[in-house]
C-alpha cells in the first residue's frame, strides 16, 4: 500500500468511528429519554396549581422553622492561631423536626387515597403470618 492509500484508509476509519460515536450519542440520548418516560409513567400526576400549592407548603414549613435556635446545632470551638475563639465544626442535628414540619404542611394539602394494590399486598402479608 502506498502512503496515500494508507492515509485514505485512516481517514475513512476515523470518519466511521465519528459516525459510530454520533449514533451512540443519539442512542444514549434516546435511551435516557425513554427511561425518564418510564419512571414518570407511574408517578402521580399533579396540575400546575397543585405543584404551586406543594411548593408553597414546603416554603411555609421551612420559613416557620427556627434556624436561629442554637439548640438545633452542635458546635465545636477551638482557639485560633491569633488567640481568637473560632468554630471548628458545626452540624445541624434537628433535621427530623424540619422533616416533620414539612410533612405536616404537605399532608394538609392532600387526602390519602386507598390503593387496591396496597390492600392486596396487605392481605398477602397477613396470610403469610
Amino acid at each position: 500500500m502506498t502512503k496515500n492509500q494508507l492515509q485514505l484508509k485512516i481517514n475513512s476509519l476515523k470518519l466511521s468511528i465519528k459516525q459510530s460515536d454520533d449514533l451512540t450519542n443519539d442512542y444514549t440520548s434516546e435511551l435516557s429519554k425513554l427511561e425518564k418516560q418510564l419512571a414518570d409513567l407511574n408517578k402521580p400526576k399533579l396540575t400546575p396549581l397543585q405543584f404551586d400549592e406543594l411548593h408553597e407548603a414546603i416554603e411555609a414549613a421551612v420559613d416557620s422553622f427556627d434556624f436561629d435556635d442554637c439548640d438545633n446545632y452542635e458546635t465545636d470551638f477551638h482557639i485560633d492561631y491569633d488567640n481568637r475563639i473560632a468554630i471548628e465544626s458545626m452540624s445541624f442535628h434537628n433535621a427530623n423536626e424540619l422533616v416533620r414540619i414539612i410533612n405536616s404542611n404537605i399532608s394538609e394539602l392532600f387526602a390519602e387515597a386507598t390503593a387496591p394494590e396496597d390492600e392486596i399486598s396487605t392481605q398477602e402479608h397477613l396470610n403469610q403470618d
